[in-house]
């Protein structure tokens, strides 16, 4: 798309100006239209000539790399024309994403950043981008359509658990020794602060980085089943299952996962992880097959009166999980052992 060159307000201004000289020196003479109008005449011209010759920009975007609803990434914008003019570029934003997407820079090759939210999970298109064009006395614009369009794959959100990860692992071949430095990788939301590598995060002031090791943490396997029915909330059960899932391949746990489109064997891997939360990404208002529930340790079953999480047959409202203490007390105020932790210490 490129729209034709028009005249801003102050350049109607300038014009309006002009006409009015032409009409003075019309009536009192060509000295008020040589010292006003040719001036302003002069201006339009060159400007209108400028922006009328300047060519389709190119504009390069970094794209965001993938996260959690409620995360901010910034967008950085490259624009190049071959007049390096002054351009006010607006980024195109899919549903699910919030921001401020329009920055003004200048057509040289230099940088433009704006920042991004993560508003809800889901595959969300980033651009095109429109840049329209200024002389460098903002009184004709030229409006252009550049850049691809990206697509941003936003996880649902994570929710603290009060109940310890080995409650949903449980404590089979848990070990706090670790094997040999294997690698860094991005922080996620989750990872234990003890594993960010403060003198690689200093390199990178966007983001940290964490430690991983050969042979940390457990030899636990696992299965997550997500199942929504009739009535059932899927944007509830996503955030439920990613904080789930997220807890337990913290603890090093071989974590896999069912959908009712999609079933991941479990692992362990930066891989296996962006899988698994992309799958939570889409999920929708599809049942789970019965097979799929039964192969589960833990269920997360959304339906018309909310989110149950299922692990060995006990249930609870995921509520209680989240934002519960972990434990109960009887009917004589005596604090009793959390069930779930019965079933799987």
């Amino acid at each position: 798309m490129t729209v034709r060159a028009t005249l801003t307000r102050r350049g109607a201004v300038v014009l309006g100006v002009a006409i009015l000289a032409v009409a003075s020196g019309w009536l009192f003479g060509a000295r008020s239209l040589n010292a006003v109008a040719v001036p302003a005449l002069v201006a339009l011209a060159v400007t209108g000539f400028l922006v009328r010759r300047t060519e389709g920009p190119t504009l390069t975007r970094d794209p965001p790399s993938d996260g959690h609803a409620g995360e901010t990434r910034t967008v950085t914008l490259t624009v190049e024309g071959a007049l390096g003019v002054a351009v006010t570029v607006h980024d195109a934003l899919g549903a699910g994403l919030a921001g401020e997407p329009t920055v003004r820079t200048v057509a040289d090759g230099r940088e433009a950043s704006y920042d991004l939210t993560f508003r809800e999970r889901g595959r969300h298109t980033l651009g095109p981008a429109t840049v329209t064009a200024t002389d460098p006395f903002g009184l004709w614009t030229r409006t252009f359509e550049a850049g691809a369009e990206h697509t941003v794959t936003v996880y649902p959100a994570v929710v603290p658990l009060t109940a310890p990860p080995r409650t949903f692992t449980g404590a089979i071949g848990r070990t706090d020794e670790r094997g040999e430095f294997s690698g860094v990788r991005e922080y996620q939301h989750g990872d234990p602060l003890r594993d960010i590598n403060w003198k690689a995060s200093a390199k990178r002031p966007d983001e940290y980085v964490v430690t991983t090791y050969a042979g940390d943490g457990t030899d636990a396997t696992l299965t997550i089943a997500v199942d929504v029915r009739a009535g059932g909330d899927p944007d509830a059960a996503a955030v439920a299952a990613t904080s789930l899932l997220v807890v337990c391949l913290g603890t090093g746990a071989a974590v896999g996962l069912h959908t009712p489109t999609e079933s991941l064997a479990p692992a362990n891997s930066d891989v296996h992880r962006r899988q698994a939360l992309e799958a939570l990404a889409v999920l929708g208002h599809r049942q789970l097959p019965a097979g799929a529930r039964e192969s589960a340790r833990i269920v997360v079953r959304a339906d018309e009166d909310g989110v149950t999480v299922v692990i060995d047959d006990e249930q609870r409202p995921f509520d209680d999980i989240a934002d519960g203490t972990g434990a109960s007390a009887d009917a004589n105020g005596d604090t009793t052992t959390d069930p779930f932790e019965e079933v799987l210490a």
